[in-house]
């Protein structure tokens, strides 16, 4: 499953997503770090798999730390590539290994959200980045019996987060249209949890033969004040 996401993050397939987390790293934090702080950045990412989305965001700002949190090793092993991001297995559900106060910029793309704790470990004024899928991602895989996604996620996501941050300080949201081949729409239903009920090679052979030849993407990123 890992090797799945790694194929479809290298495709390009959440390109649109990388530019707009970047758009928005760039407005929060500037290229040389935080002013007035003698600590770097610290950018958290809570269910982070590979690192994909972190290391992007660690590239633009050589002052900035990551922390990529996930449970997957596989995943871990590539996240702690990038020689400025620490990769810890760990249980979101569990209490944070982090001190309150101490995150700038928290990342939660597709992954349980233990909000308590968000909110404890963010700075005052930190900035927590949750992506949910909308109601038309991949809705080609969903018309062929390959995926479900719950509907009404944002308001899901909302309603979560209330209690702990208030209202969003941004919604936004990312769509785009994405050409694949039978082996990069295999890869979108195996690097999910979709991917634990289907072989990949079986996958692909009915793709194929549906003649899923694009995808949509559409995703809501909203923006958390701490």
């Amino acid at each position: 499953m890992i090797m799945a996401r790694e194929r479809v993050q290298h495709a390009g397939v959440f390109a649109a997503l990388s530019t707009e987390l970047a758009r928005l790293f760039a407005l929060e934090v500037p290229a040389d770090g935080l002013t007035n702080r003698p600590d770097p950045t610290l950018l958290l990412d809570c269910g982070a798999g590979t690192g994909h989305y972190l290391h992007q965001l660690l590239d633009t700002t050589p002052h900035a730390r990551g922390i990529a949190l996930d449970l997957s090793v596989a995943g871990l092993k590539r996240a702690a590539r990038h020689p400025r991001t620490l990769a810890l297995a760990w249980d979101l559900w569990q209490p944070l290994p982090l001190t309150s106060d101490s995150v700038d910029l928290l990342l939660d793309v597709f992954a349980p959200r233990n909000v308590s704790e968000y909110a404890r470990v963010l700075r005052p004024g930190g900035l927590a980045v949750v992506v949910t899928p909308g109601d038309a991602h991949l809705r080609e895989l969903r018309a062929a019996g390959l995926l479900t996604v719950q509907g009404q996620k944002l308001q899901q996501l909302t309603d979560q987060m209330a209690p702990a941050f208030g209202g969003a300080e941004l919604n936004a949201q990312v769509t785009a249209t994405v050409p694949v081949d039978a082996e990069l729409a295999a890869d979108l239903v195996f690097m999910g949890p979709a991917g634990h009920h289907h072989e990949h090679d079986a996958l692909r052979e009915g793709l194929l033969a549906s003649g899923v030849s694009q995808v949509t993407v559409d995703l809501d990123v909203s923006l958390w004040r701490g």
